[in-house]
């Protein structure tokens, strides 16, 4: 469950630059495992960020990004460097157009934005190198399996917030806090950060 007025130039470097298509045709091909688009509720969005310490001069991610709204927060609200969501289903890229617009970003905050279309499991430990956050809300699974490639590829210092799901008991969450929103259920955020590596 889950949960990645403006002029004319702005609006082209909207579809010109913030999304980008797949590169690979293995790419369009459905994810090994679903995660159905449930959107993040807007107090949980902000009390991810906030858990994260996201700063000006962070760069944050979004695994699963749906409408894009965590990364567009981290950018216009926490003065993040860059922001990218990543999404399976290229209708959310849609979304995330949409929501740039609904959002009223300068044409400056549109260039610190990147929507990909892409399967997160088939990341690897270096597409998160120089990363400062990665925030999630996908499946136990999922977090299980991105697991030792975020270790692998954060910097120490870098951290890690799941929406709703933790990383398996051998990966012990740093924080933990209950969120309650106008939904009926409470919202749980976890929060990791990535240690020194040992040499």
């Amino acid at each position: 469950m889950r949960k990645f007025a403006i002029v004319a130039v702005a609006a082209a470097a909207l579809s010109a630059l913030a999304v980008s298509q797949p590169a690979a045709a293995d790419d369009k091909k459905d994810p090994e495992i679903k995660v159905p688009y449930v959107p993040t509720h807007e107090k949980v969005v902000t009390a991810m960020l906030k858990m994260a310490a996201v700063k000006e001069g962070d760069t944050v991610y979004d695994l699963g990004c749906g409408d894009g709204r965590i990364v567009i927060t981290a950018v216009k609200e926490f003065k993040a460097k860059r922001g990218l969501g990543i999404d399976f289903n290229p209708d959310r890229l849609k979304d995330c157009e949409a929501r740039m617009k609904e959002e009223k970003l300068t044409a400056a905050q549109i260039k610190q934005l990147t929507f990909k279309q892409g399967d997160v499991l088939k990341m690897t430990a270096d597409d998160f190198k120089g990363v400062d956050v990665v925030t999630l809300y996908l499946l136990p699974d999922v977090n299980k399996r991105l697991k030792p490639i975020l270790l692998e590829g954060l910097k120490p210092g870098a951290r890690v917030v799941s929406h709703d799901f933790d990383m398996g008991e051998d990966w012990k969450e740093d924080k933990k806090e209950e969120i309650k929103t106008d939904r009926s259920y409470p919202h749980t955020v976890y929060l990791w950060t990535i240690k020194d590596k040992k040499k």
